[in-house]
């Protein structure tokens, strides 16, 4: 995760994760922001402020961000796995399905990915 970063924006990358995951969305866009100010183009960072940004019920903006970001690092587990989960949360369970697919291709071993893939293979049966 936040791959090519140096190490301050690494770390400011872990506390958008972190954000993400303990519901502190301002904190964790303020992080990203910092980090998109030196690289505007780190995908990564781009498909996570676009996840926050959907918590916070700004889902056009977050789609877009996450396929900005995923067009920007094509081959980021991180990205593929941002965009199945903004899939998710709107029910999409087929795109979220492929999203996840791409992900694993990626990183064969995340236990998330593969958690994720399989609670919706559940669901979709």
């Amino acid at each position: 995760m936040g791959a090519s970063l140096p190490p301050k924006e690494a770390n400011l990358f872990k506390l958008i994760v972190k954000s993400y995951e303990t519901k502190q969305y301002k904190k964790g866009l303020k992080a990203a922001d910092a980090i998109l100010k030196k690289f505007p183009d780190h995908g990564e960072t781009l498909s996570m402020k676009g996840l926050t940004l959907n918590c916070m019920d700004r889902k056009s903006e977050a789609y877009e961000l996450v396929r900005q970001g995923l067009k920007n690092d094509l081959k980021s587990h991180v990205c593929w796995h941002v965009y199945g989960l903004l899939y998710r949360s709107d029910r999409e369970y087929r795109e979220a399905i492929k999203c996840y697919r791409n992900a694993l291709r990626i990183d064969p071993d995340n236990i998330e990915i593969l958690r994720d893939l399989s609670l919706l293979q559940l669901l979709k049966n």
